[in-house]
């Protein structure tokens, strides 16, 4: 072969390639495993960083539809949302249900953003391996090319096994031989059983009884309920109601599964013409008065409503933090002044997420009872 005109042929390569997949969208398909990249010729290292970088390019515009549609499908599932809001007739079951599919819309589009994000950067990387030298390509094409394949795994998941291989079958023709032996048919007669009696009979499904979609009321019980004989007025307080539970990554790996390392309880409170949301935290960290600081007064925390809508709340009170007996968690209270617009929101919509204010910084929890505080709301005024 002449290796005079190796150059041309691989800058044809790089031209073609690109062209040649725009007019046809054909796909490059790249090996599982590269080669001993330093047994390969400069002029194969390129070829191959230039495979690699246009199979990114052809992956990226996939991504960025799936972000698109993920998009598209989350402001539909909104704008159901809201429009049966609006509807002052719209059954609960039916808000629960169009809020549920709202959530998952928000993390599918969550998800695909992320994928897409990804997919740019390898694309970035790969497109940057391609215009190095032959020394630096050989230092990073297996990490290219093992980004592009995790976009690929991502893009066309693996397909699952034929139900013949997992049964131990073998095709022959249009018709499936199960493969056997007579020893084998004959200790599996020998442990056939006779016909035993008919199972039990169950009631048909009715989705009144079904206590998902229609989930039985809670009772109402007030923890303080207090008149003042001087100025004559009345101080009430609901049950504290859980909120949410944290763990982070860390601690995952030093507390039991099923011990939270933050706890987070809420209660409604109203005297006079002050209404409160009361947080209770129990954090399980013998450190955690260096790890959070404290709770301190004009502190705040901004409520996040599923549909989207925020509020910033102020906190009246300082807290230092209190060890139980044991030394082992740490107690913080807040107390935040709600006026009149969050009263009414909370108690008709359900939480998403809660940002705190501790002494150190802030962090974001998502919480899980998302509709705790609009029970409590209800048992408070109504």
């Amino acid at each position: 072969m002449n290796y005079r005109f190796l150059p041309l042929i691989v800058m044809a390569c790089v031209f073609f390639a690109g062209t040649t997949l725009t007019a046809q969208n054909s796909a490059i398909v790249l090996p599982d495993t590269l080669p001993a990249l330093d047994s390969l010729p400069d002029w194969d290292l390129s070829v191959l960083a230039v495979n690699i970088s246009n199979a990114a390019r052809q992956l990226e515009p996939d991504f960025a539809q799936v972000a698109s549609s993920a998009t598209a499908e989350r402001e539909t599932a909104e704008q159901a949302w809201k429009t049966a809001k609006q509807d002052t007739l719209t059954p609960k079951t039916t808000l629960d249900s169009l809020a549920a599919i709202l959530k998952n819309a928000k993390s599918a589009e969550k998800t695909a953003q992320k994928n897409h994000k990804q997919a740019t950067q390898t694309l970035a990387f790969a497109e940057k391996v391609a215009n190095m030298d032959a020394a630096n390509q050989r230092k990073n094409l297996r990490k290219a090319h093992k980004q592009v394949q995790e976009l690929d795994a991502l893009l066309h998941p693996p397909a699952e096994k034929p139900i013949a291989d997992l049964l131990g079958t073998t095709g022959v023709g249009d018709s499936v031989v199960v493969t056997t032996d007579s020893a084998s048919v004959a200790q599996r007669k020998g442990k056939e059983k006779k016909p035993g009696k008919p199972g039990p009979k169950y009631k048909p499904y009715d989705p009144a009884d079904d206590v998902m979609r229609n989930p039985p009321q809670r009772p109402c019980a007030l923890a303080v309920s207090t008149r003042d004989e001087f100025s004559g007025e009345t101080y009430r307080e609901t049950q504290r109601v859980e909120l949410f539970r944290y763990t982070n990554a860390v601690m995952k790996k030093i507390l039991p599964p099923d011990q939270p390392h933050i706890l987070c309880e809420g209660a409604l409170s109203s005297g006079g013409s002050l209404v409160s949301l009361h947080l209770h935290f129990r954090i399980q960290d013998a450190n955690a008065r260096r790890t959070f600081g404290s709770l301190g007064r004009n502190s705040v925390a901004i409520l996040k409503f599923i549909d989207g809508a925020t509020f910033t709340l102020v906190n009246l009170r300082n807290d230092e933090g209190t060890f139980d007996p044991s030394g082992q968690s740490v107690s913080y209270r807040a107390q935040y002044a709600l006026d009149a617009s969050i009263v009414k929101k909370i108690r008709k919509n359900e939480l998403d997420k809660i940002r705190v204010a501790w002494g150190t910084g802030y962090e974001d929890y998502e919480v899980q009872g998302v509709d705790a505080l609009v029970w409590v709301g209800r048992c408070l005024f109504e």
